[in-house]
Order: C-alpha cells, then sequence, then structure tokens
C-alpha cells in the first residue's frame, strides 16, 4: 500500500475530541515530545505533536513553527482520514513519482536566499548553527559523499534556499495553473522538511513537493530523495 498520511493542526479542545474517540475505540494515541517527523513513521496509526515538541531536538531548524500562525496548536497524523471527528480538512502526504525537471544552480540558490519574503520570515535564531549541529551535517555527508569536500556554509545555504523557495516559489511546476513549488535539492542538501510536509512553510500552496531532509530519513524512516506529494484541503488554506 503506498504511503499516506493524514494531519491535522488542533486547537485544545479538537485534540481531547480525539484523544477521547481514541480511547473509546480501544487505539493507541501516541504523543511524541521530542523529534516533530517521527510522527511520519508508517508504524504510528495515530500521533500527536504537542507544541513543546517543537522545541526539542530540532529547536533551532523548527523554530519557524514559533513564528507561524500555527504556534500554540498540536498536530495530529494518521494513517487514516479522521473526518469523522470533524477537525477540519486534512494535510494529505503520499509518494509520489514526481520528478524536477531541473534544479537550481548554485548561482541560482544564491539567489534564492535573496528573497524578501524569506528575509523576513526566517527566525532569528535559525542561523544560530552550533558546532555540534555542524559536526553532525559532516558526519552524515561524508559517510554519503565520501568523494566531496564538505562545506558547511555550501550546505547552510542550501537548507535556507529551499525553506525560501516554498515561501516565493522560483522552482514550481504548473498543474492546471496551480503552482507547485519544490524541494529544490537531495536530502542530504535539506533541512527541516517538516516545516514544509506541515505547512509551517508554504501553506498558501494547494501542492507542494517534498523531499525528506536527513532527520526524517533517520527517525520516520522515509526514503532519501523520494518527493512527497504534500496536498492542503480547502479548511487548511482559509486558517
Amino acid at each position: 500500500m503506498a504511503y499516506q498520511k493524514f494531519c491535522y493542526w488542533v486547537n485544545s479542545g479538537e485534540l481531547e475530541r480525539v484523544k477521547k474517540s481514541c480511547e473509546k475505540e480501544g487505539i493507541e494515541l501516541k504523543d511524541e515530545a521530542r523529534i516533530p517527523c517521527r510522527v511520519l513513521r508508517t508504524s504510528w496509526k495515530v500521533t500527536y505533536l504537542p507544541p513543546p515538541a517543537w522545541y526539542g531536538f530540532c529547536k533551532r531548524r523548527t523554530s519557524w513553527y514559533w513564528e507561524s500562525e500555527k504556534a500554540g496548536k498540536s498536530l495530529i497524523v494518521s494513517n487514516t482520514s479522521l473526518e469523522y471527528l470533524d477537525v477540519g480538512n486534512p494535510i494529505i502526504i503520499t509518494e509520489s513519482n514526481f520528478k524536477p525537471d531541473r534544479l537550481p544552480s548554485p548561482e541560482e540558490i544564491t539567489q534564492l536566499i535573496k528573497s524578501e519574503k524569506y528575509q523576513q520570515k526566517k527566525p532569528s535564531v535559525w542561523e544560530n548553527v552550533e558546532a555540534i549541529e555542524k559536526d553532525f551535517y559532516q558526519t552524515w555527508f561524508e559517510r554519503r559523499r565520501s568523494d566531496e569536500p564538505f562545506d558547511f556554509n555550501k550546505l547552510f545555504t542550501s537548507h535556507s534556499a529551499n525553506h525560501a523557495n516554498f515561501l516565493e516559489p522560483k522552482f514550481f511546476v504548473n498543474l492546471n495553473g496551480v503552482v507547485a513549488p519544490y524541494s529544490i535539492a537531495d536530502s542530504l542538501r535539506v533541512c527541516s522538511s517538516c516545516l514544509e510536509f506541515f505547512n509551517i512553510i508554504g501553506a498558501e500552496w494547494p501542492i507542494k513537493y517534498v523531499v525528506p531532509c536527513i532527520g526524517a530519513s533517520v527517525f520516520a524512516h522515509l526514503p532519501n530523495d523520494k518527493y512527497f506529494e504534500v496536498k492542503t484541503g480547502r479548511h487548511e488554506l482559509r486558517r
């Protein structure tokens, strides 16, 4: 069966309604307190992220949550639709066969981060990268690209440009008049893909194509370099 997840941003009352329903039906409702992307695991049938999860393991990388309209809300992620609980239309994440015609050149990546919208939206802590993070990225990079020198500044520029492209798309496909932006690099060169998966970044686009970051590959077991379709329901677009 193809991968699929239904994601719902909810307030405290809606979350309690889901908890009571799961309890009544004998369904285990997991809560993930530290690593947001872990809720994307296929083996977890229904899970929720409370707000503190965004200040957990990836707190700098996920700091965009606290600057967004989602701040203070919880996220429920389910393998099946929760339409019967009246918690709004979902963000639906599915496997896709999408492959972009091209990815940006190094020069174009540099131009992406000059986006006025990106510069306005980026959190103040986004660029405060600690040495332990750089070591983590270097370890992963050298495991997979032993023939390529590691350059963290170049890598971080790619991370930033990828988010910028979902804020103000320059690399996208046109689907019957609908702009559908896509990740501008492979899994090794994107960061905090949960922001695009869960519409913290790019909620205004009805369809996005998102590549899992290293974290989503490690913690959620999503395949590297595979594009997933992220489709947004009408209710979510209005929020």
